[in-house]
C-alpha cells in the first residue's frame, strides 16, 4: 500500500512499556437487548492494536459511544463494547476503566502489565470532550506517551480526544487511518478512468453540494434514490454524463441496474455512497442497492465505498475498501481539510 503522507504508527517510538493513547471509533450499532449488531469498527481497529502489543506497549483506548448530554448515562457505557473486545481479543489481558480520566484512572493505567489494554469510559461522558476543552485533553495526554489516532470516523471532529491530545503528545495515524486515507485519496486525487460515481441517499442537503462538486471529475454520475427527484440542472457543463433514475418509488427498478450495468463494468474507479432506495426505511428496499452492488463488486475497479447507511446495505459484498467513516468520508471527498488528520504528525517530522 502507498504510504499516506501523514506519520505512521509504524514510526512511534514505541518499546517494552510505551504507553499509548489510541482513539478508536467504537461507536458501533446495538440492537434493543444491548448486543453488538455489527462490529466491523471494532474488527478493523484490531491490526493496530495488534502491532502495538506485539512491541510490548501498553495500549489505552478512548472512544466515544452514542450522544450522552455531556454527563454520564448508563445506556451510553462502554461497557458492553469492552466485554465483546474481550472475545477479539482472547489472548490479551483486557481491562475496563470506569472513568475516562482522573487520579484513578492514571493509577490503573500505569499498574497495567506491558502487551495489554485497557478501554477507557466513554469519553463524551463530560462536556469537555465535545468542546475540545485544553484541561480535559490534557487530562487524557497524562494517560499516554505516544498519540495514535485510529478512528477515521471521527476524523471530521474538532473534539479532545481527537485534535486536543495531539497539542500534548507525538501523534502518529493508525493502520486503519491510514487506510481510509489511501483510498479516499484515490478518488480525490487522479482516480483511474472511467470514474463512475454512484450517489443515493435521502438527505439532499448533504448529497446534493458532493454530487455537483463530483460531477466535474467523474465521468459517470448515477444518482438514485430520494436525491435524484431533486436535482435540478444548475445550467453548469459538467464532465460527467449524469444518469438519474427515474424510479419513483421505494427503491430502483430492474431497469434501471440494467441500464447502469453497462457503465460499471467498463468503469476502473468507483466511488459510491447512499443508498440507492430507502433502505433506511425498511431493508426491504434494498434489492436494487444489492443489485447494483453486486456489479461493483463483480467489476475491475478500484471500489470505495462511503460508511454509514451504504455500508451497511451492501456489507455482504466484497470491495476494495468499505469506509468506516460516513460523514468524515463525505467531507474528505469534498475537499474538507478534516482537523483529526491535519493535527497529526506529517511524514517525516521528528
Amino acid at each position: 500500500m502507498k504510504k499516506c503522507q501523514v506519520a505512521s504508527v509504524e514510526d512511534a517510538p514505541i518499546q517494552a512499556g510505551t504507553r499509548v493513547l489510541v482513539r478508536v471509533d467504537y461507536n458501533v450499532p446495538m440492537t434493543v437487548d444491548g448486543a453488538i449488531s455489527d462490529d466491523k469498527r471494532m474488527v478493523d481497529s484490531l491490526p493496530t492494536i495488534r502491532f502495538l502489543l506485539e512491541k510490548g506497549a501498553r495500549v489505552i483506548l478512548c472512544s466515544h459511544f452514542g450522544r450522552p448530554e455531556g454527563k454520564p448515562e448508563p445506556q451510553y457505557s462502554l461497557r458492553p463494547v469492552y466485554e465483546h473486545l474481550q472475545n477479539l481479543l482472547p489472548d490479551v489481558v483486557v481491562q475496563f476503566a470506569p472513568s475516562t480520566v482522573g487520579a484513578e484512572v492514571l493509577q490503573q493505567v500505569n499498574a497495567m502489565p506491558d502487551s495489554s489494554v485497557l478501554l477507557l469510559e466513554n469519553t463524551r461522558f463530560t462536556k469537555a470532550e465535545t468542546d475540545n476543552d485544553p484541561v480535559f485533553a490534557k487530562q487524557l495526554a497524562r494517560l499516554g506517551d505516544v498519540f495514535v489516532n485510529d478512528a477515521f470516523g471521527t476524523a471530521h471532529r474538532a473534539h479532545a480526544s481527537t485534535v486536543g491530545v495531539a497539542n500534548y503528545l507525538p501523534s502518529y495515524a493508525g493502520f486503519l487511518m491510514e487506510r481510509e486515507i489511501h483510498y479516499l485519496s484515490q478518488i480525490t486525487n487522479k482516480p483511474k478512468r472511467p470514474f463512475t460515481v454512484i450517489i443515493g441517499g435521502k438527505k439532499a442537503s448533504d448529497k446534493l453540494p458532493l454530487a455537483r462538486k463530483l460531477a466535474g471529475v467523474a465521468d459517470n454520475l448515477l444518482i438514485g434514490g430520494c436525491i435524484a427527484q431533486d436535482w435540478q440542472d444548475d445550467g453548469i457543463k459538467h464532465r460527467a454524463k449524469i444518469y438519474l433514475a427515474p424510479d419513483k418509488g421505494l427503491d430502483i427498478s430492474p431497469a434501471t441496474v440494467k441500464a447502469w450495468q453497462p457503465l460499471i463494468a467498463k468503469s476502473r474507479t468507483i466511488f459510491w455512497n447512499g443508498p440507492l432506495g430507502q433502505f433506511d426505511v425498511d431493508p426491504k428496499n434494498g434489492a436494487g442497492t444489492r443489485a447494483v452492488a453486486k456489479l461493483v463488486a463483480e467489476s475491475k475497479a478500484v471500489s470505495v465505498v462511503g460508511g454509514g447507511d451504504t455500508a451497511a446495505a451492501v456489507k455482504n459484498f466484497q470491495f476494495t475498501h468499505i469506509s468506516t467513516g460516513g460523514g468524515a468520508a463525505l467531507e474528505f471527498v469534498e475537499g474538507t481539510t478534516l482537523p483529526g488528520i491535519a493535527c497529526l504528525q506529517k511524514k517525516g517530522e521528528k
